[in-house]
């Protein structure tokens, strides 16, 4: 399997959920971080479901591929979850089974989610636990105040332009802005941010 790691619209999209189990959870407490269009089909839980998630009460039905944009397959049963990515795959559905990278079409990443800043990590299928090692290891330098700090800096993409014409000047402004507001920890004023842009302005 060779993956091209890219970000698409979920918009609208719902993730089909199949099992609810201990595996199943944590795949739904990802997908949580960015939607609540899930739906859950299983006859029994372990988990907690949320009341702004739908759960099907029953066994795996081959017309359920198409309640759902993306498929996860996360029963127990092997056989049930081959199944389940075969008829994805013939109604050209992305399918992601859990420990089986070769009935995969996407897989989940080890994902670092602050705000609007995602950082998703993989390893090729090859060593889940070497890539929750580097995600803790990219988490201990990524500022808490990261969140603020990247809506401001949202802020000054519709200010600066207006302000400086030359692209490569714009992108200093941007590098200067963002390493004072993490050295401050984001209590950098606007009016310093102002006066970064007037000097390169100059």
């Amino acid at each position: 399997m060779t993956l091209f790691p890219f970000f698409q619209d979920i918009t609208d999209k719902t993730f089909l959920v199949i099992g609810a189990g201990h595996v199943a959870s944590g795949k739904v407490n990802q997908i949580r971080k960015f939607t609540n269009h899930i739906i859950i089909i299983a006859p029994k839980t372990e988990m907690e479901i949320p009341g702004d998630i739908q759960w099907i009460e029953r066994e795996y039905q081959p017309e359920d591929i198409q309640l759902g944009d993306y498929i996860i397959g996360a029963t127990s049963c092997r056989e049930v979850n081959a199944r389940i990515a075969a008829d994805a795959n013939q109604a050209g559905k992305p399918v992601n089974i859990v420990d089986a990278p070769g009935l995969c079409t996407f897989i989940f990443p080890s994902l670092i989610k602050r705000g609007d800043l995602t950082v998703a990590i993989t390893s090729n299928g090859k060593s889940p636990s070497t890539t929750q090692y580097v995600r803790k290891q990219i988490e201990e330098v990524v500022p808490e105040s990261i969140e603020g700090i990247l809506d401001r800096m949202g802020e000054l993409r519709n200010v600066v332009p207006r302000e400086i014409q030359d692209y490569h000047t714009r992108a200093l402004v941007y590098r200067q802005v963002l390493s004072s507001l993490i050295e401050s920890d984001n209590e950098l004023s606007d009016e310093d941010v102002q006066k970064i842009i007037e000097e390169y302005r100059k």
